[in-house]
C-alpha cells in the first residue's frame, strides 16, 4: 500500500506518473560508492525510492530491527531514497512503512491534512521534487495511540429518523464528504485509510476492554436474582436496563461464576492476553445498596452521587465512592482467574461512581486501569482528575487514558476549543505512566472543533510537540495570507471555552454545563466580523475562501442552535405569537442541517445531533 499512496501523491504534487515495480524485476542491482546500480549501466544513471524492507535495502546496510512497534525510518543516499518500517516484524503495529511515507509526504514535501476530504488536503504543487538529505529514525512512545471514529450507530439512527434520512444514504454522503481524488485521473485515490492512518493513529497494547456484563441478567437473573444490585426499594430486578444490569459486587458466587467465564474465554482463546471487567455504563439501576456491598465503601471516601429509578422519576442522593468495594471485586476475580492463567490480564475502569482512587484496598497487579476522567468544561474536574491520575498510576501496574473528553458539546455541535489544556495534560501524562490512549470520540464536527482532533493526533505520534507550532503550522497551511486572523479565531474561541470551564469550576459532570451560553448575538459577531476579514485577506485563492466558509457554517449552526435549544429544552409552548415564532426557528434548524449535510457534512455532523443537544 505504501508504494501507491506515495506514486499517487507525488502524482498529485508534480503531475509525473512513477512506476512501482518489484525488486525481482530489476535484475542484478550492485552497490558501488554508495550508490545501486544495475550492472553495465552508467554510474549514476538509476534513482530508486525503496518502499519497505527488501534485499536493495540490506545492500544499503539498513535494516529496521531498532524499530519498535509502529517504528519508521526514512534515509536518502546518493541514487535513493529509502522509506520503510517492521511492518510484520511487529505485528501490534504493522503499518511502519506506510507511516513512513506519510511522514515523508509532510516533511519535507509539504503535504497536510487537516480534516477528511478533499477540502482538508493540503497539495503543494511543483513540477521537480527535490529532496535534501534524510536520516530519519523514529518509534511512537505510546503503544496505542486511537481516537474512535464515530460514525454510524443506534444514536445516528435517531437523528437520522428525525430529519428523516436513510442508513445507506447517510452512510454514502459521509463516504463521499471523506474521499480524496488523485491530481490527473480524477478517480478515487487508493484507499490510506484516511485521516486516521494519516496521522499514524494505530498500534494495540492488545487490551480486552469493555463494559463487561450486559449478559448477566439475561443468563442469570432467573436462576440467581440475589447476583444481582440491591435496589433502594427492596428489589433487586434489573428490567429497568436488563442489557446493562448492576451486579452485587460482594456475592461470592457471582464472582466465582465470573472468574468460570474468563478463564474459559482465555482457555478458548490461547493468543488472547486480557479479559474485560470493566462494570456495566450508564444504567437506570442503581448500584448495590446491600448491607454487606456498603460495608465495602470507606464511609472516608470522596462524596459522589448516586440514583434511584425505581419509582418512575429519577432521584440523586449523595453517597461515598465506590471505588474500594470495585477493587474488592476486582481483585476476588483476578486472583481466581491467575490461578489458572497466571500471565492473563484483567482490564477495569477508573470511571463513574468509582472514578476516585481507592482508600484501603490495593490492586492486583494483573488489573490494567482504563482511565476515562478528564474533561475542559470544568476546571475543578481537570484538576480533579490530574490528581486522580497520579493517585492511579501509583496504585495500578498498567494504566492507559481513555476519556470522553472530545464529547464535550457533541450533541451541540457548537464551537469549542480546548487545544492549551489538551497539550500540557497530554505532555504530563506521557511522562506519568500512561501506556497508550482509546479517546472517545471524533464525531466529525470539523468546523467546530477540528482543531482539537488535528491537534490531539500529531500529540499522540509525539507527545513532546509545542501546540503553538501545531497551531501555527495548521492555520498556515490551511489558510495562507488568513493564516493569523485564523489563529485569532480559534484563540478567541478557547477564550469562550475557557470562561465556561471557570464559570463552571465545581460543575464535575460535563453533561450539566450548557456550552451554547458564551455565544451571544455580540460575540458571534465578533467571530464573523474575524472570519470577514480572513476571507478578504485570502481574496483570489479559491481553496482558502472555501476553508473559511467552511469554519463560518459553525458560527451559522451556533446562531440557530442558541435559539433553538431553549426552545427544545422547555417545549414549544405559549400564545400564538410565541409558538409561531418558535415553530420558525426549529423550522430552520432542522433546514439548516439538512443542508450542511447535503452540502458540507464534515462541518457539523448532523447525524451525531438531531434530536440530541437537549
Amino acid at each position: 500500500m505504501g508504494a501507491e499512496v506515495l506514486r499517487d501523491h507525488l502524482r498529485e504534487m508534480s503531475g509525473a506518473t512513477l512506476d512501482i515495480v518489484s525488486e525481482a524485476s530489476l535484475g542484478d542491482i550492485v552497490l558501488e560508492k554508495n550508490k545501486l546500480l544495475k550492472r553495465r549501466t552508467a554510474a549514476g544513471a538509476n534513482t530508486f525510492i525503496l518502499v519497505g524492507e527488501g534485499d536493495l535495502l540490506r545492500k544499503l546496510g539498513l535494516s529496521s530491527a531498532p524499530l519498535g512497534p509502529g517504528g519508521i525510518a526514512i534515509r536518502t543516499f546518493p541514487n535513493a531514497l529509502a522509506l520503510f518500517g517492521p511492518d510484520t516484524r511487529t505485528p501490534s503495529d504493522p503499518w511502519g512503512t506506510l507511516y513512513a511515507v506519510f511522514r515523508f509526504l509532510e516533511e519535507p514535501l509539504g503535504f497536510r491534512n487537516l480534516w477528511p476530504g478533499q477540502l482538508g488536503k493540503l497539495i503543494p504543487r511543483r513540477p521537480t521534487v527535490r529532496v535534501s538529505r534524510l536520516q530519519v529514525s523514529y518509534t511512537p512512545p505510546l503503544r496505542q495511540r486511537q481516537i474512535r471514529d464515530a460514525m454510524y450507530n443506534s444514536k445516528v439512527q435517531a437523528a437520522l429518523d428525525e430529519l428523516p434520512l436513510t442508513r445507506d444514504h447517510y452512510q454514502e454522503r459521509m463516504r463521499q464528504a471523506m474521499q480524496t481524488v488523485s491530481y490527473e485521473a480524477a478517480r478515487p485515490g487508493v484507499d490510506e485509510a484516511g485521516w486516521f492512518r494519516w496521522h499514524r493513529l494505530g498500534g494495540t497494547l492488545d487490551l480486552r476492554s469493555a463494559h463487561a456484563f450486559g449478559h448477566m441478567w439475561e443468563k442469570y437473573g432467573k436462576e440467581h436474582p440475589e447476583w444481582f444490585a440491591l435496589q433502594p426499594n427492596g428489589s433487586r430486578d434489573q428490567k429497568l436496563a436488563p442489557d446493562r444490569p448492576r451486579l452485587c459486587k460482594s456475592n461470592i458466587e457471582l464472582i466465582e461464576a465470573i472468574a468460570r467465564e474468563k478463564i474459559e474465554e482465555l482457555s478458548a482463546h490461547p493468543s488472547q492476553r486480557s479479559v474485560a471487567i470493566g462494570p456495566n455504563d450508564g444504567s437506570r439501576a442503581s448500584f448495590c445498596m446491600c448491607e454487606k456491598c456498603k460495608a465495602l465503601d470507606p464511609p472516608e471516601g470522596r462524596k459522589t452521587r448516586l440514583w434511584d429509578c425505581t419509582s418512575g422519576e429519577c432521584r440523586y442522593f449523595d453517597y461515598v465512592s465506590l471505588t474500594d468495594r470495585m477493587v474488592y471485586f476486582w481483585n476476588a476475580i483476578a486472583e481466581r482467574v491467575t490461578a489458572v492463567h497466571p500471565s492473563a490480564l484483567l482490564v477495569a475502569d477508573a470511571y463513574s461512581a468509582y472514578t476516585a482512587p481507592p482508600i484501603r484496598r490495593k490492586l492486583h497487579p494483573n488489573i490494567v486501569i482504563r482511565f476515562a476522567a478528564l474533561h475542559y468544561l470544568s476546571d475543578g474536574a481537570r484538576e480533579q482528575a490530574l490528581e486522580d491520575w497520579d493517585a492511579w498510576s501509583r496504585t495500578a501496574s498498567k494504566i492507559y487514558f481513555r476519556p470522553n473528553l472530545l464529547l464535550a458539546g457533541w450533541r451541540e455541535g457548537v464551537p469549542l476549543v480546548y487545544v492549551h489544556k489538551l497539550g500540557a495534560d497530554f505532555q504530563y501524562l506521557a511522562h506519568h505512566e500512561m501506556l497508550g490512549t482509546d479517546f472517545d470520540s471524533c464525531v466529525h464536527h470539523w468546523a467546530t472543533q477540528g482543531l482539537n482532533y488535528y491537534v490531539l493526533a500529531k500529540l499522540q505520534w509525539n507527545p513532546e510537540l509545542d501546540v503553538d507550532e501545531i497551531i501555527d503550522d495548521y492555520c498556515s497551511s490551511g489558510f495562507g495570507p488568513a493564516a493569523g486572523l485564523t489563529k485569532q479565531y480559534f484563540l478567541r474561541v478557547e477564550e469562550l471555552t475557557d470562561e465556561i470551564a471557570a464559570k463552571h469550576r465545581d460543575v464535575l459532570r460535563s453533561k450539566e454545563i450548557d456550552v451554547t451560553t458564551p455565544y451571544t448575538p455580540e460575540v458571534l459577531s465578533e467571530l464573523n466580523s474575524l472570519l470577514d476579514e480572513a476571507e478578504r485577506r485570502a481574496r483570489g485563492n479559491e481553496d482558502v475562501v472555501r476553508r473559511i466558509a467552511f469554519l463560518r457554517r459553525g458560527l451559522a449552526w451556533t446562531d440557530v442552535q442558541t435559539k433553538a435549544l431553549p426552545i427544545l429544552r422547555r417545549g414549544v409552548g405559549g400564545d400564538g405569537e410565541n409558538r409561531r415564532i418558535a415553530a420558525e426557528v426549529l423550522s430552520q434548524r432542522r433546514q439548516m442541517g439538512l443542508d450542511m449535510f447535503r452540502e458540507e457534512p464534515l462541518s457539523v455532523n448532523v447525524g451525531h445531533i438531531f434530536p440530541w443537544g437537549l
